[in-house]
């Protein structure tokens, strides 16, 4: 899979990348054995983080310490892996992401992966109200019909539409007094599987659920609450 296989080596890897490879593993999926398949997700997550990271560094917040990649952190009820973080000295816990990607059985898994992400900011707000906690799904348009059957497809696109306002309640946690299951943000990347290209219209602009609207929801909060003063 060379477009997997070359995100490593991208030296400012974007969201297009991660799609387009990502739409690349999809369609490779069933030839891969379950030790393929699984490197071949990790270099994703680990592209996905990286993008994310340089992103959020492009709306002009330094995040000195952050990292993309796992790392655990103890919240108010259990340990959890960020995928991108950021520990200070001074404040703990800054900033944390959850990685959730849904690459074949969208419907069963896209709920699933909304209430990780929902447990996710519950557990870290708990402990670190001031945190700065985002949640990304990203899920192809279209689904095998059948396990296993590469022949016959279906289309996504009516639940991400039907999920669209329950992530849109997810979101928009703009001060550290609101409730700790909000996120200060949330994005939905929806792509075509034999493009790799992103659905200009899924979610829709103005959702907040956009990448490029959860980048800059994510890098205001966190400048309002961390930035130089």
């Amino acid at each position: 899979m060379p477009l997997v296989d070359g995100l490593p080596a991208l030296e400012r890897p974007t969201i297009e990348n991660y799609c387009g490879a990502s739409a690349e593993y999809i369609r490779g999926a069933t030839a891969l054995g379950p030790k393929k398949a699984k490197a071949a997700q990790i270099r994703l997550s680990n592209a996905l983080g990286e993008v994310t990271l340089a992103d959020l560094r492009a709306q002009g917040i330094a995040l000195p310490e952050a990292i993309a990649g796992e790392r655990e952190v103890g919240g108010g009820l259990r340990s959890v892996q960020a995928d991108v973080s950021e520990m200070t000295p001074r404040d703990g816990l800054t900033l944390a992401i959850e990685i959730k990607p849904v690459h074949l059985a969208v419907g069963r898994a896209i709920w699933n992966r909304f209430g990780d992400v929902r447990t996710f900011a519950v557990n870290l707000h708990l402990k670190f109200p001031f945190a700065v906690v985002g949640g990304i799904l990203t899920l192809p348009t279209t689904e095998r019909i059948r396990s296993g059957n590469d022949e016959d497809w279906k289309s996504t696109t009516h639940l991400v539409t039907r999920a669209v306002g329950r992530f849109m309640r997810a979101g928009g946690r703009a001060t550290e007094g609101d409730a700790s299951h909000l996120m200060e943000g949330i994005a939905v990347v929806a792509f075509d599987r034999e493009t790799g290209n992103i659905e200009p219209d899924l979610p829709p602009p103005g959702s907040g659920l956009r990448w490029e609207e959860f980048i800059a929801a994510m890098a205001e909060v966190y400048d309002a609450r961390f930035g130089d003063i």
